[in-house]
């Protein structure tokens, strides 16, 4: 069985974030445009996340057009306001690989519910342009390094509004934008910073953690975001994604640098 939860939201045009999915075999979530409701199943795909463990997943971040094996694309972004679907979908070869439209539908099929449809559920992506807006902008350099496991230092961060420097850990990279998160700057003010000390494990408005040290030889990733609402306060996790968000490269995706830790 699966289930997904696709929320309203305002992106930078070229990803969206699916707020939540259970895949009881593993797999992908797709996301189709509204092609879909018109029979265009395979057409209709335009992005598809990496390959998820069978469970829950939360904050699973999909990138669109590009990345989507047996599809050709001539956009680079949705529309604003348009409406997406998000659908998961078996790995059903185990191969890590989505081949629904390589297969013409014969692997990795769709979850489906009682009644034999499709799991589904839709959402309307907004595209906030002032967020690829070159006035705001943001850099960040995370250099390898040694420390005690519950401290890091970031070694240069820009950020042309100000806000906050988030560290994640590897599971960022699966899609895991929420749970990734293992700490975060005070507010910074507009400009530049070098040598920025996070804290891990604690003090993340809306994090719990099991854990209080960096395991040794650990990828972390560092990640500016906005203060959007101006309240000093990296309201990220507790908005689930509308407030604070990430700043974003010139392609809209987040800026990002990681760094591997070893813990001494």
């Amino acid at each position: 069985m699966a289930t997904v939860s696709f929320e309203d939201q305002t992106t930078g045009g070229t990803w969206v974030n699916v707020a939540s999915t259970t895949l009881s075999e593993g797999g992908f979530v797709t996301i189709h445009d509204a092609s879909l409701l018109e029979g265009a199943v395979f057409d209709s795909v335009v992005g598809v996340s990496e390959a998820l463990e069978a469970g829950d997943h939360e904050g699973v971040v999909v990138d669109l057009f590009e990345g989507v094996p047996g599809a050709d694309f001539d956009r680079e972004m949705v529309d604003d306001g348009e409406t997406l679907i998000a659908m998961p979908h078996f790995d059903s070869n185990d191969n890590g690989t989505y081949d629904f439209l390589t297969s013409e539908g014969e692997e990795d099929g769709p979850y489906v519910d009682e009644e034999g449809e499709p799991v589904v559920d839709d959402a309307v992506v907004s595209v906030d342009h002032d967020e690829m807006d070159d006035e705001s902008m943001a850099t960040v350099s995370f250099e390898d390094q040694h420390g005690d496991g519950r401290t890091v230092t970031v070694a240069e961060a820009t950020l042309s509004e100000g806000g906050f420097v988030t560290i994640h850990d590897a599971s960022l990279l699966e899609g895991e934008v929420f749970d990734s998160v293992v700490g975060v700057s005070e507010a910074l003010e507009p400009g530049s910073v070098e040598d920025l000390d996070v804290r891990l494990f604690c003090n993340v408005p809306g994090a719990e953690f099991d854990r209080k040290t960096v395991d040794d030889g650990e990828t972390l990733v560092a990640m500016p975001h906005f203060d959007s609402n101006d309240n000093g306060t990296y309201d990220f996790l507790t908005s689930e994604g509308e407030e604070d968000g990430p700043y974003v490269d010139e392609e809209g995706e987040p800026v990002v640098d990681d760094a591997n830790i070893r813990v001494c």
